[in-house]
């Protein structure tokens, strides 16, 4: 069975859907698929367990989620 995931393109913004297979074996909490996201056409890591972006922070950014270049 696949898990319906949504997270926002780091690249553009844009709201994403995907599938993630659970049929999978039991992975650790902290285990990443590679996605490919048809917003951009670069491969992005989703945490398996969460749905959300390697380097994605769990809770508000206090910057009010811009990136300091």
């Amino acid at each position: 069975m696949e898990r319906q995931i949504i997270f926002k393109c780091p690249r553009n913004g844009m709201n994403v859907q995907h599938r993630l297979d659970d049929d999978l074996p039991a992975a650790p909490r902290n285990a990443y698929a590679s996605v490919r996201c048809p917003a951009c056409m670069a491969l992005h890591f989703v945490n398996s367990t969460t749905g959300k972006l390697l380097g994605e922070l769990s809770g508000s950014q206090p910057d009010g989620g811009k990136r300091s270049a």
